[in-house]
C-alpha cells in the first residue's frame, strides 16, 4: 500500500510538473460571478486539461488595471467588459475576446421614483461606477438628448439607500440584489433595464493577448472549454458551488452573506442564456451586435477608428 501511494505521488508530481501554467483574472473581487471558474479549478476541469491555473483576483483599490495587468503579461486570461476591450482594441492594444460569458446586458436603473423610459432621468442625480460604464452614460445622454448629473461611487449602494442620489445605475446580478436586500422589495416601476430599450451589449468576457493567443493557442482553447464545464457543473449544483464561492470569498476577506451570493449567481447564471436560442451556448458575440456597439462608441468619440469584427472577436 506505501509502494503504491508512493507511485501515485510520484506521478501527480510529474503531472504538476508537465502542468502548462497560467494566471486567469476576474474583473473584480470575488464572488459568484466567477463561480463557474471556481468549480473548473474545484473539481480538477483544468487539471484534466494538462492546466496549473492560478486564479488572481484584483484588489479593489488596486492602482493598477486588469488591462494593464493582462497587456504586460502578469496574467494571461483576464475578464473584461466588451464595451472597454474594444476602446482598448481600438487604442492599439491587441487583445482578443476568447469567450463570451454573459449574452444580454444586466444593466438596470434603481430610481426613488416612478420611470418608464430614459427621457424620465432627465436632470437627475445619478450615481455611477467611478472607473468604467463612463462610455455608457455618454451614450445615454446622447442617445436620448438627457443632461444628468452623475455622482461617481467606488462600490456599494449607500449613495441610493440615504437618499443622496435620484436613482443609481447597478446590475441585476450585483448591486441591485444589495438594494433588495437592504431595503425590501423595489417596485417594477422605479427599475429600468436598458435592455428593453435597445441596448444589447452583452457585458463579459474572457480576454487575452493577441501575442499569447498566437503562442498558446492550444492551452487558450483548453481553459475555454474546462471553464464551459465549471459553469455547466455551477448551474447544475449550485449548493456546492455555494459552498466553495462562501468559502473563497472567506478566504479573501470578503464580507457578504449566503443569500446575496446565492441570488447573485441565479441572476448571473440567467443573462448566459442567448437571446436567439434560448440555450446557454456561450455563443461569441454577433457581427451585428458588435456593429452597433462600435457605432455608438464612434459616434460618442470614445474611439476614431472602428477595429475590425475578427480582430477582437475570435
Amino acid at each position: 500500500m506505501k509502494r503504491l501511494i508512493s507511485i501515485f505521488l510520484a506521478l501527480s508530481l510529474v503531472t504538476s510538473a508537465m502542468a502548462q501554467k497560467l494566471t486567469f483574472m476576474p474583473q473584480w473581487t470575488p464572488q459568484a460571478q466567477f463561480a463557474g471558474f471556481y468549480m473548473a479549478q474545484e473539481m480538477g476541469f483544468y487539471a484534466q486539461e494538462g492546466l496549473d491555473v492560478e486564479i488572481l483576483h484584483i484588489k479593489a483599490n488596486s492602482t493598477e488595471s486588469i488591462l494593464t495587468q493582462l497587456v504586460s503579461g502578469k496574467v494571461q486570461i483576464a475578464g473584461q467588459q466588451l464595451l472597454q476591450s474594444i476602446i482598448a482594441r481600438s487604442d492599439g492594444q491587441k487583445i482578443l475576446n476568447v469567450m463570451q460569458i454573459t449574452q444580454k446586458s444586466g444593466l438596470w436603473c434603481v430610481s426613488h421614483t416612478p420611470v418608464s423610459k430614459p427621457e424620465d432621468l432627465q436632470g437627475m442625480k445619478i450615481g455611477k461606477w467611478k472607473s468604467g460604464y463612463s462610455e455608457f452614460c455618454d451614450m445615454l445622454e446622447t442617445y436620448n438628448n438627457l443632461h444628468i448629473n452623475w455622482v461617481p461611487f467606488i462600490n456599494g449602494i449607500n449613495l441610493y439607500v440615504y437618499g443622496a442620489v435620484d436613482a443609481t445605475l447597478c446590475y441585476s446580478f450585483s448591486e441591485y440584489i444589495a438594494l433588495q436586500l437592504a431595503i425590501g422589495d423595489i417596485p417594477d416601476n422605479q427599475v429600468l433595464k436598458f435592455s428593453d430599450f435597445g441596448y444589447e451589449c452583452p457585458e463579459d468576457g474572457l480576454y487575452v493577448t493577441e501575442e499569447y493567443y498566437a503562442q498558446n493557442k492550444d492551452a487558450v482553447d483548453k481553459f475555454v472549454r474546462a471553464s464551459k464545464k465549471g459553469w455547466e457543473y455551477a448551474r447544475t449544483h449550485k449548493k456546492q458551488t455555494l459552498e466553495v464561492v462562501m468559502r473563497i470569498c472567506s478566504e479573501n476577506h470578503i464580507v457578504t452573506n449566503r443569500a446575496m451570493q446565492e441570488r447573485m449567481l441565479d441572476n448571473y447564471i440567467s443573462l448566459q442564456t442567448n437571446p436567439a436560442t434560448g440555450k446557454i451556448d456561450f455563443a461569441p458575440v454577433t457581427l451585428s451586435v458588435y456593429n452597433d456597439v462600435t457605432k455608438a462608441l464612434l459616434e460618442t468619440g470614445y474611439i476614431v477608428n472602428k477595429p475590425e469584427y475578427k480582430e477582437v472577436i475570435r
